[in-house]
């Protein structure tokens, strides 16, 4: 008697068939709401349950993600929600970037756990590659004037040669990164040895083209940027202490820009600092890169004529040689803040209340941000002798034209940053204010979907729901508020705007 011919399990349905019918639905849906052209929140409900639907396809691509999914819709309560999908994520930023600490310890003992070396070189990093981003990237995909404050920094140009060259350059630098890698891995001893050096390599030649040769004023201050943001890469997947790093590449850049020697200076503190943190000192990298970039602050605005420099010059001092730092030092206690929070959070019964105290931390330290750069912009132009940055100017312009200035609230915004994800990991457990009853069957379709086209294309879509509409619940509410407190909102914004004055002139008055 033969035996029974085996079965094979059904194949996985994938995402083939529920991407299709996203692409269906994208597509009538982009029909209808041609005829809702004004009404912009319908536009972005749209899109974001569109996205939304992306998102929950995406995450059932294997038997583990629909496995999870299915695990959390059936948890019963926000917080349970809440914690199941944040605690792995928090659990791992803190196990690299900060000291061990227990789960059940007070709230200061978290803080200053998470108030280490690591966070301030990150916060470091970020704090320069931030604004050069938002410069360089500006201005080589679109062309237009790269401005920093009052001063074009970058003058619009035509893509070839200008902005070909600069992309250039910077796939050089790119290519650098890769080329470090290779050699890393090469079987040859000596490749291995220079590999943490072709990054640097690659950034001080390309630092001396800008300045020797200088091929346009436009490309000599977008290359001074570029290898800024070279560097802080270079720094951040080469060594620790990439904050570090990039500090010093930024003075480089900035210094390059002012003068030859100056540039000079700059190149050799920024070698110096890699080449510490390729030996594995961070510590020792972090207090040369902070206290060396401090002394050049006064230096550079004593010593260098700042009178027969341009705008440009002044600007690309203040934003990649001056900001950074004092930047970095708001967003180290930002960061830290909000670790700490994450994880007092997640034995509380509400998590919620600490991802407000989080906000209000933040809104705290942007304002205070605020504040410290304009009293540190003002007595830089004392020491100068001339004002490096218009104060009256920029506050002139912010009253009278406030939407010209985006790019001084993107500066200060970085303090947000870390605020905002946790508010979005916040939003994770969403879907925990749906009745249980509801979400039972979404369950069960997700964890069918493998087998089964019809809850392969069911399931995302109704996750998608789930996660959506709570989400325009909350908006609706948020805008509620914001509309009920317009005028408690603007007499706030009033106060801080003469309180930024106060300190000016103060100062002015006192210096």
């Amino acid at each position: 008697m033969s035996d029974p011919p085996e079965t094979s399990a059904p194949p996985d349905q994938g995402i083939g068939p529920p991407l299709a019918v996203l692409g269906v639905f994208a597509g009538v849906a982009m029909t209808v709401l041609s005829a809702f052209a004004g009404a912009w929140w319908i536009w972005a409900a749209v899109i974001l349950w569109l996205g939304l639907v992306l998102i929950a396809i995406l995450g059932q691509s294997d038997p583990a993600s629909r496995a999870f999914l299915s695990g959390t819709l059936r948890k019963s309560t926000y917080t349970q929600i809440y914690t199941t999908l944040t605690r792995r994520r928090v659990m791992a930023l803190w196990s690299r970037y900060c000291d061990p600490a227990e789960d059940r310890a007070t709230l200061p003992h978290l803080f200053r756990s998470a108030l280490t070396w690591r966070i301030y070189s990150f916060a470091l990093l970020i704090a320069v590659v931030y604004p050069i981003v938002l410069l360089v990237g500006q201005w080589i995909v679109t062309g237009a004037d790269a401005r920093l404050g009052i001063a074009t920094v970058i003058p619009a140009a035509d893509f070839w040669p200008d902005r070909a060259i600069t992309l250039g350059l910077l796939t050089i630098l790119i290519a650098s990164f890769g080329a470090r890698k290779l050699a890393a891995a090469s079987r040859h001893r000596v490749l291995r040895q220079a590999a943490d050096w072709l990054p640097l390599v690659a950034s001080v030649a390309v630092m001396a083209v800008a300045v020797a040769v200088a091929v346009a004023g436009a490309v000599a201050v977008a290359v001074a940027g570029a290898v800024a943001g070279a560097v802080a890469v270079a720094g951040a997947v080469a060594v620790e202490g990439a904050g570090a790093v990039a500090v010093a590449g930024a003075v480089g850049g900035a210094g390059a820009v002012a003068g030859a020697g100056a540039g000079a200076v700059a190149v050799a503190v920024a070698a110096v600092t890699f080449w510490l943190a390729a030996k594995g000192k961070p510590r020792t990298v972090l207090w040369l890169a902070s206290g060396s970039v401090f002394v050049a602050w006064v230096s550079a605005t004593v010593f260098i004529d700042w009178r027969a420099a341009g705008d440009p010059q002044r600007a690309l001092f203040l934003f990649l040689g001056v900001f950074p730092l004092a930047n970095a030092l708001f967003d180290a206690l930002s960061y830290a803040a909000t670790l700490a929070l994450l994880r007092r959070g997640l034995r509380s019964r509400l998590p919620l209340v600490w991802g407000l105290a989080d906000l209000a931390f933040a809104c705290v330290l942007f304002l205070a941000l605020g504040l410290a750069l304009t009293a540190l912009v003002h007595g830089l132009n004392t020491l100068a002798g001339t004002p490096l940055l218009d104060l009256g100017a920029l506050f002139a312009g912010v009253r009278e034209a406030p939407g010209a200035y985006v790019w001084l609230y993107l500066m200060l915004f970085s303090t947000l940053v870390p605020t905002a994800l946790h508010g979005l990991l916040s939003l994770l457990g969403v879907q925990g204010l749906w009745p249980r009853l509801l979400r039972a069957p979404v369950a069960d379709w997700m964890r069918k979907a493998g087998a089964d086209p019809v809850n392969a294309i069911r399931a995302p879509f109704a996750l998608g729901t789930i996660w959506t509409v709570p989400l325009l619940a909350l908006c609706a509410a948020l805008w509620g508020l914001v509309t009920l407190g317009d005028d408690a909102a603007r007499w706030l914004g009033a106060w801080y705007f003469d309180a930024l004055l106060r300190v000016a002139h103060v100062q002015l008055g006192a210096l």
